[in-house]
């Protein structure tokens, strides 16, 4: 029988006979396998199998035979060929009986599974991540509540020793260790507030409580206590230059987060030095600025420090997670606006916030 319609088929086909003998091949199958033609006609079709598959194909292709009907080969298995030289490479196999004069052949389109296997097992390793980063993410959304109760019962109980040290007028060492104590569980309450606003973030149950809030008013509430106490300040001037209302749409209790932070940063790398708080009118929207004159920033690192986890400053100089710039960069893009950071070292840094009204 003539098979020269199919030597243009893009996928590899060999023809056998009943017998298994094979009696075609076209050029694909040729370039597939690494066989010259006039070498693969008149050979077994098993040639084209790792031997250990060899010993049941003959079984196999007997029993198709008796119920000839196009079908994939090997369904649900990895089916694999062998080439000329040895070398093995996964296979997809489609059989289709051809008949012809009262004789039936066996058709096989043999196509090369490289490359398909390849993009699965890259797919399922990126599901498998995803996974596990999902599960990650849920573990340290509930460990974060977990932490969060007995820290605040802590503080509270904190404050309440406070006002009896303050009622019996404790000895000053007495009082420093309260204060030192108080000010560690402030620092682990920010620490489990982070990791809280990491898992909203990662899990998409950030919400914003949008309502008309006066900017100007916000940023000096958050600038109060640092005034009001050098040593939060790190010995640092705080001034907020907020001449008029600035009201726009926000969710107040993320902005004061944002402010929060960035005032936090400004303090802690501005090494005693004046920082400055700007609020002012952007077309419609708002525009905030934190301006210090510290340690400063590398200009290649004014993107990445946005980062989760990210740091400008060694962690055994300025501790913390590295979440502050992330949530609050997360929070203002969540209201549509931008965040901005830009500096020299040595000279002090400033992040600009701009978000539409």
């Amino acid at each position: 029988m003539d098979f020269s319609l199919l030597e243009f088929v893009p996928d590899g086909i060999i023809v056998a006979d009943v017998n298994g003998t094979i009696v075609y091949a076209n050029a694909t199958a040729v370039e597939l396998f690494g066989w010259e033609r006039d070498e693969l006609v008149g050979q077994a079709v098993e040639v084209l199998m790792p031997a250990r598959h060899r010993g049941s194909h003959v079984g196999l292709r007997r029993g198709y035979h008796e119920a000839p009907r196009p079908r994939p080969m090997g369904l649900g298995v990895d089916l694999a060929a062998l080439r000329k030289d040895g070398s093995e490479f996964p296979a997809e196999i489609s059989l289709s009986p051809l008949r012809s004069g009262g004789a039936t052949w066996a058709v096989a389109a043999v196509r090369d599974a490289t490359e398909r296997r390849r993009v699965e097992a890259k797919a399922l390793l990126y599901r498998q991540a995803k996974e596990e980063v999902r599960a990650r993410d849920e573990f340290l959304s509930v460990a974060s509540h977990e932490l969060r109760t007995p820290v605040t019962a802590l503080h509270v109980q904190l404050q309440m020793l406070q006002r009896v040290v303050e009622r019996i007028g404790a000895p000053g060492p007495v009082r420093e260790r309260v204060e030192s104590l108080d000010r560690q569980v402030r620092r682990l309450a920010g620490l489990v507030e982070a990791l809280l606003d990491l898992s909203r973030i990662r899990l998409g149950r950030m919400e914003l409580a949008r309502e008309p809030v006066d900017v100007s008013a916000l940023a000096r509430e958050v600038a109060a206590p640092y005034q009001a106490d050098l040593d939060l300040a790190h010995g640092s001037s705080i001034r907020v230059l907020a001449p008029e209302p600035v009201v726009a749409s926000l969710d107040r209790v993320r902005i004061e987060q944002v402010l929060a932070n960035l005032l936090g940063n400004a303090v802690k790398f501005g090494e005693g030095k004046p920082v400055e708080v700007r609020v002012e009118r952007s077309g419609t929207g708002v525009r905030v600025e934190v301006v210090d004159c510290g340690v400063g920033i590398d200009a290649d690192q004014a993107e990445r420090i946005f980062g989760r986890f990210e740091r400008a400053a060694p962690a055994h100089h300025y501790p913390g997670l590295g979440l502050g710039l992330y949530v609050a960069r997360e929070i203002v893009e969540a209201h549509g606006g931008k965040i901005r950071a830009r500096g020299e070292p040595g000279k002090g840094a400033s992040f600009s916030v701009e978000i539409p009204g």
